[in-house]
Order: C-alpha cells, then structure tokens, then sequence
C-alpha cells in the first residue's frame, strides 16, 4: 500500500526540521561541517528527503541567510530613516555594507558571495530591491538627483549598482584573492567609497 502523501503543513514542518538541523551542525561544527549526511543525522531522516526539499546543499545553506540578512535589511532601514541628507545617507549605507561583510563574514559570503556552479540550475531572479540595501541606496540616489546634488544625470538602479560594484569589489577582492598582498578590505573600501562620491557628487549646493 502506497503511502499518503505529505500535507502542506507536514512538508513546512519537514523543511523548518532540515532547516534547524542545518543551524546546528553550522553552529557546531561551522560551514565545511554542513554536508546533506551530516544534517540528515542531525534531523534524523534520510538525504533523499533534503534533496524533496532543497534543490542542494547550497540551495539548504543560503534558506539559513535568509534570517540573518533580514535582521541585517532592518538595522538599514532604521539607519537610513535617521539621515536627512541623501549623500550622506548614500555614504553611510555602502560603510554598512563594509561592516556587514567585517562583522558577519559567514552571513557575507554564504548570501552574497557565493559562485553558482556552472552545471547548476539559474535561479529564479528576484528584482534587486528585493534586497533592502540595494533599494535604500536606489531611494538615496533617487532622492540626491532629485535635490540636484549629484554632478551626473543620473537617478537609476544603474548608479546605485554601480556603487553597490565598487563597495562590493574592495570587500571581496582580499577575500577572492588572499594569495597576493593586497590592502585590507577596510582600507580599500574607504578609499573607494570617498573616490565613488566624489565623481557623482555636486561641488556646489543646487541654487534657489
């Protein structure tokens, strides 16, 4: 006799188990102890049933961001609710951004930092402003070319992606490349951040 099939609420059930399970073997024993044997013991089911669940491992690893990285999307809105000033609102979001990648680097590199395999399936793609810090510096950028105090004319998603770029290639580049001597994330992104600002940014107030 074939067995019933999960209902709805099981199947939620079964995935938030493999999904603890995860948590803990990541707390226990970090990100190279997480493989699909070690949390199907931790969960106490099979490995077939992760794979019912989760397209892979990693497709398990990054539903573990998802927490975090909301928390992290809240700490920004409540920052950037507090700046008036759209360009210093733009610098103190791309600074988060560094200490997001300094503080929690595990977070970091497991949601933004991770490579897709080139045999693995392309995800589903979500619109950038998904992402909270894309849409509140999207929102500044908007807000600084509306107000006139950017040098360029330019409002778009574009230009906050492109500073996104900058700040997230002086994060990742010590990380990507940690066989050469190269400055330190902190350093580089810094520097970066005041030279990005400093090509979009008027020099003079807008009249009126």
């Amino acid at each position: 006799m074939a067995r019933p099939r999960a209902t709805d609420d099981e199947r939620r059930a079964q995935r938030d188990r493999i999904r603890a399970a995860a948590a803990a073997v990541h707390r226990e024993h970090g990100l190279p102890g997480v493989t699909v044997r070690a949390v199907a013991a931790e969960a106490g089911v099979s490995p077939g049933l992760i794979y019912r669940h989760f397209e892979n491992l990693h497709d398990l690893l990054r539903s573990l961001w998802a927490e975090p990285v909301a928390e992290v999307g809240a700490a920004l809105e409540a920052m950037a609710a507090g700046i008036d000033d759209p360009v210093e609102r733009i610098r103190a979001l791309l600074h988060s951004y560094v200490r997001f990648a300094a503080e929690r680097p595990e977070v970091f590199r497991g949601a933004v930092l991770w490579v897709r395999p080139h045999d693995a399936a392309a995800p589903d793609v979500q619109p950038a402003d998904d992402l909270p810090f894309h849409r509140l510096l999207h929102d500044a950028v908007a807000e600084a070319a509306a107000a006139g105090r950017l040098a360029v004319d330019d409002e778009s998603a574009e230009l906050a992606q492109m500073l996104w770029a900058g700040v997230h290639g002086a994060v990742s580049l010590p990380i990507h490349v940690d066989i050469f001597d190269v400055a330190p994330a902190e350093h580089l992104a810094t520097s970066i951040i005041e030279h990005l600002l400093a090509a979009i940014v008027a020099t003079t107030a807008p009249s009126g």
